[in-house]
């Protein structure tokens, strides 16, 4: 493999980890927001506006997972390509 090919992809690799860390850093937001939300509309003892907040929390948690996984994988292969050089 050329080092131009390696430097290109790292750069590629690169580019795409900061786009999954600026959908991390909002999906956190969101998350944050929707605990703001819930601490003021739900009801302490539960029921249906909590149980809707818990529903969003978790779907904003696997996302968040999602891309985590996705951004550690993509490390990886940077780690990689730098050991090629």
């Amino acid at each position: 493999m050329k080092i131009t090919d390696i430097l290109d992809a790292k750069l590629s690799l690169g580019m795409e980890i900061m786009d999954l860390e600026h959908d991390q850093a909002c999906i956190i937001e969101e998350l944050k927001q929707i605990n703001r939300e819930m601490e003021q509309e739900a009801e302490p003892e539960g029921g249906d506006v909590c149980n809707q907040y818990a529903d969003a929390i978790q779907k904003a948690e696997r996302k968040l997972e999602k891309i985590t996984k996705e951004m550690k994988s993509k490390e990886k292969s940077m780690d990689e390509l730098e050991n090629l050089i």
